[in-house]
């Protein structure tokens, strides 16, 4: 709910000096978002087919070399890129299929740290695919719709999202909470009376005709006083008003989770809502929808990102981050091949002070110890010394 972009800021400043990939579906979201964030402060480059070649390798370079923090690009972007400390996925908007989706969530973590993927959906996406898939032949056609309400009722479902993906893709998950989800962190609630939810919504879909789209339909059921409702009369029916206590954009996103659950059909250019037999089904009492909110009480920290953080010096491991671009611009490769997140954060747990201490820290070599160890030792040290902090921490428990 919200503004995309208010949205995406959030995720952003969760990751202040991380590198990340924000995906959108159409070339001009990818210019409209990019300026929106750069005139924000944000260090971000555009990617999409549109530009010019030159224009894409230097954003992919920048990208690659630390220079600039965050790409937003379409789905063109990402392939064959070895970039492993990428530390957020963003989708502003929804992907056209779950291959898709893996696919480009998976270029987060692929240095095995914790990574963050967000997934910004509406019904607008939705639409939008469906136009962009309007003039394909029809048997690809019929594919990728089946394809797109796959992501569609994965985006609007209640159960484990790794669940669910392991699920469309013929496999299982061995346990029943993946601890690192929005459903299983506790971040979604269950609306309570739901099947009483979903009749109203159902039934006021029926007392219009079932000739208007969401964003009108909740609108009957919020009470708006557009005058669009009130010039055709709906505000005199039953339904008018049924979900006042609730915003208008908490009932759209309902609508959308009904959609996702096959209980209401899209239908047409413009998304007029049609109930499905199975949505009649629920308007008989015969089946229950799952409906989902936002939950008030604060998430839960994934289990990952807790043991990914443990024993770390968060100072110490920015400003080995700075030294490691300096490293890297002056030997002109990718930060990431100096060291990796993990190797910094083993050596801001682990603090060491010597040589053979460095080559404990996992991601050290002979070859990286002889090339960094001398300057990365100094840094350590003068940092400790400044915050009074004991050097060679994991040494002295191992020796104890």
């Amino acid at each position: 709910q919200g503004g995309i972009v208010k949205q995406v800021r959030a995720v952003l400043d969760r990751h202040r000096g991380e590198s990340g990939i924000i995906y959108r579906i159409r070339r001009k979201d990818v210019d409209s978002m990019c300026a929106q964030l750069a005139g924000a402060g944000y260090s971000v480059a555009p990617y999409h087919a549109g530009m010019e070649g030159a224009d894409r390798k230097k954003n992919q370079d920048s990208f690659i070399n630390e220079k600039v923090d965050t790409i937003v690009a379409t789905i063109a972007f990402g392939m064959g890129i070895d970039k492993s400390n990428v530390r957020f996925v963003v989708h502003a908007g929804m992907p056209k299929s779950l291959e898709h989706y893996q696919q480009e969530s998976g270029r987060a973590g692929r240095d095995g740290l914790e990574a963050e993927c967000c997934l910004f959906y509406s019904g607008g996406d939705y639409g939008t695919w469906k136009f962009l898939m309007s003039d394909m032949e029809p048997e690809a056609k019929e594919i990728a719709m089946v394809k797109l309400s796959g992501i569609y009722s994965y985006c609007t479902g209640g159960v484990c999202r790794h669940k669910a993906i392991l699920r469309y893709f013929g496999q299982d998950l061995d346990k029943t909470n993946c601890e690192a989800c929005d459903v299983c962190l506790g971040e979604l609630s269950h609306v309570r009376d739901a099947l009483v939810t979903g009749q109203k919504i159902l039934s006021c879909i029926i007392r219009l005709d079932e000739r208007f789209g969401g964003n009108y339909t909740a609108s009957v059921l919020t009470g708006s006083r557009e005058k669009r409702i009130i010039e055709n009369g709906h505000d005199a029916l039953s339904t008018y008003g049924l979900l006042s206590d609730h915003s208008k954009e908490t009932v759209h996103n309902w609508i959308d989770q009904l959609v996702g659950q096959d209980y209401i059909e899209k239908a047409g250019e413009y998304n007029v809502l049609t109930v499905t037999p199975k949505g009649r089904q629920v308007l008989n009492g015969q089946e229950t929808p799952r409906l989902l909110r936002p939950a008030k009480k604060p998430a839960k920290v994934s289990r990952v990102a807790v043991d990914s953080w443990e024993g770390v010096d968060q100072g110490l491991f920015e400003a080995l981050r700075k030294l490691r671009k300096t490293l890297a611009g002056k030997r002109r490769v990718p930060a990431y091949v100096v060291f990796g997140d993990a190797a910094l954060r083993d050596m801001a747990r682990r603090r060491p002070s010597t040589p053979e201490a460095f080559l404990r820290v996992k991601g050290v070599g002979e070859m990286k110890s002889n090339q960094y160890g001398k300057t990365v030792l100094a840094a350590i040290k003068a940092y400790c010394t400044a915050n009074s902090l004991e050097t060679d921490v994991h040494q002295a428990r191992e020796n104890r």
